[in-house]
């Protein structure tokens, strides 16, 4: 299991400087109030969408997975192992964006909002970036990357895209109706069961589904 993460890092060995710089940037951009300090939050699902994906084409190209079904972690470690890496990508995207904001914070970079609001904030899109994968896995494992691109894409639109208009209206002077004080609340909570949730009901479909494919 451990070789199987190892080999998706080492997949990624060519891109994960890229990532890094990728934040820096955006934070350098948000100390100049280029940017508002809530995009670094949204790097999360980025990264999180994006790096299972690149490791799913590099085993479609060097065919891996037709040799690792054959290896002693069979197809459940395949897939338990894409489970876990794509976990730790989550994990690691979050504590990365949570040390810029604290840096952010530090500069006097994070304008009008706290560094509460934007550590939550980096939470809940942890949160959703676990969702998104529970739908987008079994998909890349079923057809490969390419085949699953689309999804993933539509998603991501999806999600930002709706959440770019409703900050627009806002902008604009329309109101939302306010959601009672029990629903706010439970958002927490509900966005933490639903993620988790969802995950761990998506790994045992892609076990399922992997299970049943052919090389």
């Amino acid at each position: 299991m451990t070789g199987l993460i190892y080999k998706d890092f080492l997949a990624l060995k060519g891109h994960l400087s890229t990532y890094v710089v990728f934040f820096v940037i955006y934070g350098g951009l948000c100390i100049a109030g280029v940017f508002s300090p809530s995009v670094l939050a949204g790097m999360v699902v980025l990264i999180s969408i994006i790096t299972p994906m690149t490791t799913v084409t590099s085993d479609d190209i060097s065919r891996w997975n037709r040799f690792a079904v054959a290896s002693p972690a069979c197809r459940r470690g395949v897939v338990a192992g894409k489970y876990l890496f794509t976990l730790l990508m989550v994990l690691l995207s979050a504590v990365l964006v949570a040390v810029l904001l604290v840096v952010l914070a530090l500069a006097g970079g994070l304008g009008d909002g706290s560094l509460a609001e934007y550590l939550l904030a980096t939470l809940a899109c942890g949160g959703i970036a676990l969702l998104m994968n529970a739908v987008v896995l079994p998909l890349l494992l079923k057809f490969g990357a390419e085949k699953a691109r689309m999804v993933s894409m539509a998603l991501f639109l999806v999600v930002f895209g709706g959440t770019a208009l409703a900050g627009l209206a806002v902008d604009s002077g329309f109101a939302f109706p306010a959601p009672p004080a029990w629903v706010v609340a439970a958002i927490p909570g509900l966005l933490a069961i639903l993620s988790v949730g969802g995950f761990v009901l998506s790994y045992f479909i892609a076990q399922a589904v992997y299970a049943k494919k052919e090389f």
